[in-house]
This record gives C-alpha cells, structure tokens and sequence, in this order.
C-alpha cells in the first residue's frame, strides 16, 4: 500500500496491539480516516483476527520480541495479506539483541517503525519506495 493511500486511511481497518497508554498511535490513526480495534494482549489479537480481517495489524513493542516475532508469524499464518508494523522507542532500536535480529531477518510482510515514523507515514511524508 503506498503512503498516499496510507495518508486517507478511509476504510482501512487495523488491529492496535499492545498498551497504548496516553492513545497517541491510537488517535494518529483515527485521524487518518482508519478504523481502528483496539486490543491487549496476544491471545486476545489472535482471537480477533481469526474473526475479522484486517488490512494491517500495528503492534507497540513493550514486552518479548520473541512473542513479537510468534505473534506476527501467527497474525501472517491467519491472514497473509495482513502487514504487520511493529512500533519501536528509537532509544532500544539499535541495543537489543533480538530487535537487531529482526531488522537484519526481516519477516515477510512486517516493518519495524518508531511512532514519528509512523506519524510522518499518516500524513504522506514517508520517502519514496518506503511504503506501509
């Protein structure tokens, strides 16, 4: 999907996982035209989308990037044209172990962003080539 018809999300629905505490990626992406469900945990994620589709699936890394890389791999097997994005803090993106792991093995169908990527994203500014 190219950034402008990321930037007018209008009838796109996502899956927010993980805890968004202050709502903030939650709000960006209403704001964008998407329709946005919002839930918790990984069983919780997995229950959903064996009921519904969904176009993309935006996880808050703040636990295990193990159970990050299960969980996308069981949101991919439900559905294979979902993409997943996995939001990241810029501070650890480059420390951890296993973050490092998935950027240098990247999982079909996943990107990993920081929030201002994202936002930049949400209002067309992502850079040529570098669809969401």
């Amino acid at each position: 999907m190219s950034s402008e018809s990321y930037a007018s999300g209008i009838g796109n629905k996502i899956m927010l996982v993980g805890i968004d505490n202050k709502q903030i990626v939650e709000r960006r992406l209403l704001a964008a035209g998407f329709q946005v469900i919002k839930v918790t945990d990984e069983e919780t994620a997995l229950n959903q989308a064996r009921h519904e589709v969904f176009d993309k699936a935006v996880m808050v890394s703040t636990g295990s990037l193990i159970n990050i890389a299960e969980m996308i791999f069981n949101l991919r097997d439900l559905n294979r044209s979902m993409e997943v994005i996995v939001l990241v803090d810029p501070q650890g993106k480059h420390t951890n172990r296993l973050l490092r792991q998935l950027l240098q093995h990247p999982i079909e169908g996943m990107q990993i962003m920081t929030r201002r990527q994202l936002q930049k994203a949400l209002h067309g500014a992502a850079p040529p080539g570098r669809e969401l």
